[in-house]
């Protein structure tokens, strides 16, 4: 029987998922350490976001940004560990 890889799996769901999954660190403009290969969906490419030449703040619209920044101050405040 072949060994179960949690690692290969997890790459597997993340990728196929119809959600586009993004690991920012918490810096100005949200540099990426990650992002799930469907984002070509959006017409941009992995190394697009981890070479640093597009930061996550760059595809937030202009006018979802003020509600991005007090969402993060938020749940960042509350302890959430999707933003710390």
């Amino acid at each position: 029987m072949a060994k179960f890889d949690v690692r290969t799996e997890l790459d597997s769901v993340i990728n196929n998922s119809p959600v586009i999954v993004f690991l920012c660190t918490a810096e100005q403009d949200w540099p990426v350490e990650f992002v799930s290969d469907n984002v070509v969906k959006l017409g941009y490419s992995v190394e697009d976001f981890e070479s640093g030449r597009i930061p996550y703040a760059d595809i937030i619209h202009p006018e979802d940004m003020e509600y991005v920044l007090s969402e993060v101050a938020r749940n960042s405040g509350e302890g959430s560990i999707e933003y710390t």
